[in-house]
């Protein structure tokens, strides 16, 4: 399988010297590359660090070829990923496996119409239920099935996941995954015109009980408008979920979001609040109000590079509000500064603030070409005294939480 693999992409990458291939019935086939690197020093990322622990330094790796074979009649896609630590695998007998990220086909019935089938990635409007985790190396990839429909700016997805621990199945067994057992979904967005779109979700998503097979339903909808308005821009959202979660726990949870850009050439200045609901300590009924979404830790970016609070919402029954400014200016090389004012939703405990921090991100970025670039990034978090004693305890001290990275990206098409 190794060698025919290999062979594979040797013709394939012989074709790229020459031309991209064109068929004669129209299709095309292009094949791509995603390689990045990524190094960081970590010394409160995702978590606040005592005094005397000493920061991690991590260099993670992504490897890709992506090919992809677009005609009238279906698409098809093949993606390879090798995602890994280095030093991850022994360097003789690496058993670390080459992945299959991508691997679906989509089959049009006629011009507006389409089924696609397998494992691929899904993202939808504000990205905070579906996303593609591309930030991470691993990525996101779904075993769905959807019915796609497109047609004077109306879009449509039907979609349909069923997910089993193995194939050696003969009666019914707990599914030993952390991951959603069963998901329907539909996606409706319409862009009625260029000033303004709308997009609704609606998931009803089944979790299985560890070590059982009951699995319960939990349903999310959701609305997530976009208003253009020459420079200035909207994008809000609201979702609601009820049912129950994985504990067999009544569940009632909302997000809401808002944020507000003006865009003028190369500069852009944006204020937003995000809002994950909670407990309050002293609430004593069984319903469950923290807010879950389909990825876990989709969060990212949003509620800042740092994580502290993206891994505090999916821990913590308080639920998460984040306060942020976010201000960019440049091209081809550009300068970004995000402020995040982090806090629990509800408070926590008796007598002590709801605040978590106040996280400062920085992001140079420069892209040498349309295929390879560079980006450099550093982050720091003010905590605030209560998280901090919570967290690792009032007799401890913390080590400043700071987080640093390097990310070199390179996607060549191959067949250029």
């Amino acid at each position: 399988m190794r060698k025919q693999f290999i062979t594979f992409a040797l013709v394939c990458i012989a074709f790229g010297l020459h031309a991209q291939i064109k068929l004669p019935n129209g299709a095309e086939i292009s094949l791509g590359g995603d390689f990045r690197t990524l190094t960081e020093i970590r010394q409160g990322y995702k978590n606040i660090l005592p005094e005397t622990a000493e920061p991690a330094f991590v260099i993670s790796q992504r490897s890709r070829l992506i090919l992809d074979y677009n005609s009238k009649a279906f698409d098809l896609r093949f993606s390879f990923q090798d995602a890994r630590a280095w030093g991850e695998t022994f360097v003789i007998n690496s058993t670390k496996p080459l992945l299959m990220h991508e691997a679906w086909i989509k089959y049009h019935f006629n011009p507006t119409l389409g089924l696609k089938i397998g494992r691929q990635s899904i993202e939808y409007g504000d990205n905070r239920m579906f996303s593609t985790r591309n930030w991470s190396m691993q990525g996101a990839a779904h075993d769905a099935a959807i019915i796609e429909y497109q047609h004077n700016g109306t879009k449509i997805d039907f979609g349909l996941a069923a997910n089993n621990s193995s194939t050696a199945i003969l009666e019914a067994t707990p599914y030993l995954i952390k991951n959603y057992k069963s998901m329907s979904w539909i996606w409706i967005s319409k862009k009625f015109n260029p000033k303004f779109e709308l997009n609704l979700l609606n998931v009803l998503a089944g979790y299985q009980k560890a070590g059982t097979i009951t699995t319960y339903g939990l349903n999310t909808t959701g609305v997530n408008p976009v208003v253009n308005l020459g420079g200035f821009n909207f994008n809000g959202s609201a979702y609601y979920q009820f049912g129950k979660n994985s504990l067999g726990n009544t569940h009632q949870a909302h997000l809401y979001t808002a944020n507000l850009k003006y865009e003028y050439q190369f500069f852009s200045l944006g204020v937003g609040y995000d809002h994950y609901s909670g407990k309050k300590y002293s609430e004593t009924n069984l319903t469950d109000k923290y807010f879950i979404t389909i990825v876990e830790s989709v969060a990212h970016g949003f509620l800042g590079f740092m994580d502290i609070a993206t891994g505090t919402q999916f821990q913590s029954q308080h639920g998460i509000s984040d306060l942020n400014i976010k201000l960019k200016y440049g091209k081809a090389t550009s300068f970004a500064m995000y402020f995040h004012a982090l806090a629990y939703a509800q408070q926590p405990a008796e007598n002590k603030s709801n605040q978590i921090g106040k996280e400062f991100d920085f992001l140079l970025s420069h892209k040498f070409n349309k295929n390879l670039s560079l980006e450099l990034g550093y982050s720091f978090l003010l905590t605030h005294e209560d998280y901090k004693d919570a967290v690792l305890g009032p007799s401890v001290n913390e080590r400043f939480p700071q987080w640093a990275y390097l990310l070199l990206a390179f996607k060549p098409n191959l067949l250029q």
